[in-house]
Parts: structure tokens; sequence; C-alpha cells
């Protein structure tokens, strides 16, 4: 036979108090209740295991105790990183976390938001899927649920908080090494940037570039052949007439994806050409000698997200909405050390 809970009654009769001075003490409304008589209860609760029914409570209370956090790509590693700072942040406030992996589809993540309303969030981290504003994100603003985005940006949305990456003054950071390396050819890989505002700002940004190199390529990754990188790779290489060429990735996925095709056409780093990218993830330096990066202050950027989606639940520091933006740090290795420069010199 289920052995029976240990119920709010249990703890007042053991406590010697009545079931609402046991609420009270709960729902953390002890103005009534002496200090003798809350540790009086405390003690009774530690002693018998007591576990609130949380759903209950919030039924009652309307609060959950939940935050959200729903990302593009679990797999990305930028996004535990992000996540270790946002639940820094939860913790101390008293949150619950709860992640959702949205596997990079606006469909699959419209049904993730909707299962996290139905159970009650008190507020969303998302770092969308897309720029578009689905039913789903509407009803979000509908139900006036405090959001803050991640890293990306959605269009026709202004009242919505952002906090992420300058995204322009890291590619600056990276094309400006590359240029003082004396690189003058550049590939640069992305994954495609039509939906992803973080994606738009890096591509622009070496595009805005053009003028001072002698040739720019840009490749968009639509799937995992690397036949095509190959082919460019090539070109470029064919008619470098020792004029360095480096391989620039918007990100740690397309740079595993470009470190398979240099490394199919034969190509070999840094003597034959450069490889940069934006991200630093752990394993950066440890291929093909190490890889310059540059890193993303990930923990600060989920940390600062956090906070302010607390402050917004909170309604503490309330003020009209906002985009950070973080800066990037570069981290020089083996990868941009570039030999025709050094046979110069």
């Amino acid at each position: 036979m289920k052995p029976k809970g240990i119920t709010i009654a249990d703890v007042a009769q053991r406590a010697q108090v009545s079931p609402a001075s046991v609420s009270r003490y709960l729902n953390g409304v002890e103005g009534n209740l002496s200090a003798e008589t809350a540790q009086r209860i405390a003690q009774v609760i530690e002693d018998l295991g007591y576990r609130p029914n949380a759903w209950a409570r919030s039924l009652k209370t309307q609060r959950s105790g939940l935050i959200a956090a729903v990302v593009a790509d679990l797999s990305n590693s930028y996004v535990p990183a992000v996540l270790h700072g946002i639940e820094n942040i939860t913790n101390s406030a008293g949150f619950s976390l709860l992640i959702a992996n949205a596997q990079n589809n606006p469909d699959h993540e419209s049904y993730l938001v909707e299962r996290l309303l139905n159970q009650r969030v008190e507020g969303i981290l998302l770092q969308p899927s897309s720029n578009k504003l689905t039913p789903s994100l509407r009803s979000l603003i509908t139900n006036n649920i405090p959001l803050v985005l991640i890293d990306r940006l959605m269009d026709d949305v202004d009242d919505w908080d952002m906090v992420g990456l300058d995204n322009a003054g890291a590619m600056h950071l990276a094309l400006k090494h590359l240029e003082s390396q004396g690189y003058r050819k550049i590939v640069y890989v992305t994954d495609p940037p039509d939906e992803v505002s973080s994606r738009r700002e890096r591509e622009q940004t070496v595009l805005s570039s053009y003028a001072q190199w002698e040739a720019l390529q840009i490749f968009v990754r639509r799937d995992n052949d690397p036949s095509g990188l190959i082919a460019i790779i090539d070109q470029m290489l064919a008619h470098s007439n020792d004029e360095s060429t480096a391989v620039v990735c918007s990100n740690a996925v397309t740079a595993l994806y470009a470190v398979k095709a240099i490394e199919l056409c034969g190509c070999r780093i840094p003597q034959d050409m450069g490889l940069i990218m934006i991200d630093d993830p752990d394993w950066a330096p440890f291929v093909l000698g190490g890889i310059t990066s540059v890193a993303q202050p990930t923990f600060d950027l989920g940390n600062q997200a956090a906070q302010l989606l607390v402050d917004k639940i909170q309604q503490t520091g309330i003020s009209s909405p906002s985009h950070t933006r973080l800066s990037g740090s570069l981290v020089i290795r083996h990868s941009t050390i570039n030999s025709h420069r050094l046979k110069k010199e």
C-alpha cells in the first residue's frame, strides 16, 4: 500500500499551529508569525521531509518559479557556455531553469514555446531559430510573458530586450589581425545568413571590408559536403602569386566544416593558408596546432541576459527595451602565423 504523503495539516499539527500559518510561512508571508513560530514550522518541515506541491502553489499564487531557456541548437558548443551563465543567475534568484532545444527548426520552436506557456513559465530566454515572428512568439506578447533575446534579433520587433555579441566588432578584430599578419585574400565561410541576424551582421562586416583585400570570396555552407569549399580554396591558392590566403569562419560549426575541406584538399595550416573563427570552443587549441579565434564572452552573455529577465519578472530596474552588445576577445594561435610574411622578414 502506498504511504500517504505528508500534508500541510500534518505539519501544522506537529508544529502546533494552524494550517494557515504553515501556508503563510511557505509563501513567504511571515509578517504575522513570530520568529519562534516560523522557526518551529521550519524545523517540523525538515523533520517530516515535507515537500510542497509546486504545481498547486503556482495555481494559487500565479507564480511557478520557472524560467525557460529556448536555444536554437544545443549541440553548438557556444550554447552550454551561455547556459552556464544563465544558470548562475536563476539559481541565485531562486528560479528553476528549463532548457529546450529548438533544433534550428522554427516549427519545433513554436511547439516548445506553447508547451512552456502551458507550464506557466514566468519568463523566457530565447535564441531564435529564425528572424520571423511566429504566432507562438506573438502569444508571448499577448500573455505579457517577459522575454529576453539571446544573440539574435527578430524582424519587426522593437520592444524585446537582447543581449549578444558585438558581431561587427568581433569580425573587425579578426580581419584586422589577418591584415596585420600579411594576409591579402579571404574566403569567408558562413551558414545561411538570411534568417539569423548575427550571421547577417558578420557577413555585412566582411563585405564592407572588400576594398582592403586582393580577393574576397563568400561561401555559404548549406550541407556537409565540402566539395564546394574545396573548389574555392583551390582556386584562391592557384592564383595566389605568393599572396597569402586565409579562411574566416563565422562560428565553430563552420570552422569544423572548413577544417575538413582544408585537410581534403591537402593544404597545410598555416604554411599554405591561415584559419580564424568567431567562437573559441574547447577544442580550438588542439586542432591544427591551435586555431586563432575571437572568443565570445559566453558566460557574461548568459549572466546578463538572465539578470535582465529576472529584473523584468520582479519588476525591478525596468526601463525601455535595450540591445546590449558585448565585446569579443582575440585569441592568437598557430593557425594565423603567416609563413609568407615571416619569410620576407
